[in-house]
């Protein structure tokens, strides 16, 4: 048995035998409340975040969103979150954190092209934010981001031949 466990399990004895019982739960108490303190405080940490940088760009093709935290303590998870014209945002991406000063890359090849009916999406503008999932499950978010997204003529073009033969 470790000495801590002996120790107290004479303590134990001794406010038994001395019929102390009030104080026994007093210890007691104290010693789940200093447990609970340090798993609480091992566990649980809140975020600390600054993204100094973040930027969606189109190519015509696709979107790359950018973007580079100065801070990065107590993130558990990124969620790269979407919107079109005023929607509610969707999550697209979840990101694992990867230390402060990393520059973090997402493309997202799903914004384009085909709408509801199948029917071309040209010139629509995308909206994106990062959520911040922390250890301790609070949530915080970035800056939103904005990009409008055209496709040239000829790949337009290109990709209405390819349609036909599909």
């Amino acid at each position: 048995m470790p000495s801590g466990a002996w120790n107290k399990a004479k303590l134990l004895v001794f406010l038994l035998v001395n019929h102390n019982f009030k104080t026994y739960v007093c210890v007691m108490q104290f010693m789940k409340y200093i447990a609970f303190m340090i798993l609480a405080t091992m566990n649980i940490i809140a975020a600390e975040i600054s993204i100094d940088h973040m930027t969606a760009k189109s190519d015509g093709k696709v979107i790359t969103i950018e973007w580079r935290p100065s801070i990065e303590k107590g993130v558990r998870t990124y969620e790269l979150e979407r919107t079109s014209t005023g929607d509610a945002f969707r999550s697209i991406a979840n990101i694992e954190p990867k230390g402060a000063q990393t520059t973090y890359r997402f493309i997202d090849e799903n914004a384009l092209m085909k709408g509801g009916n199948n029917e071309q999406i040209l010139g629509k503008m995308y909206s994106y934010r990062i959520k911040v999932i922390a250890f301790d499950n609070s949530v915080s978010y970035s800056n939103i981001v904005s990009v409008s997204h055209s496709v040239s003529g000829i790949r337009r073009t290109w990709g209405m031949i390819k349609e036909m033969f599909r």
